[in-house]
């Protein structure tokens, strides 16, 4: 999807909502109705980054309990990838192609 958008560099600033994030987002210009919001992630019994930045499932797995997830946040534009255990709580969004 990243790529689709125009790479890493640029698909924050596509894919985020116009509101919703603190102060004024980076160049937040929804361009593909993805509307991103901040709703953080949870691991080790913890909430992370609740309004000011979001992870997102891939539907990659890595290994056995490893899975690909985006990261977005409010102070920039691009959307980093990394990787996580399956029983962290990120977003999950369909999208259709």
């Amino acid at each position: 999807m990243t790529d689709f958008v125009g790479g890493r560099e640029v698909a924050g600033t596509k894919l985020k909502s116009k509101t919703g994030w603190p102060g004024k987002p980076k160049a937040a210009t929804d361009d593909y109705g993805f509307s991103a919001l901040p709703g953080g992630s949870r691991w080790s019994g913890s909430f992370y980054n609740v309004g000011h930045g979001g992870h997102w499932w891939s539907a990659t797995e890595l290994g056995a309990g490893l899975v690909w997830f985006r990261a977005m946040y409010y102070d920039n534009v691009y959307v980093d990838r990394n990787y996580g255990l399956k029983t962290y709580l990120h977003s999950v969004r369909c999208v259709h192609e």
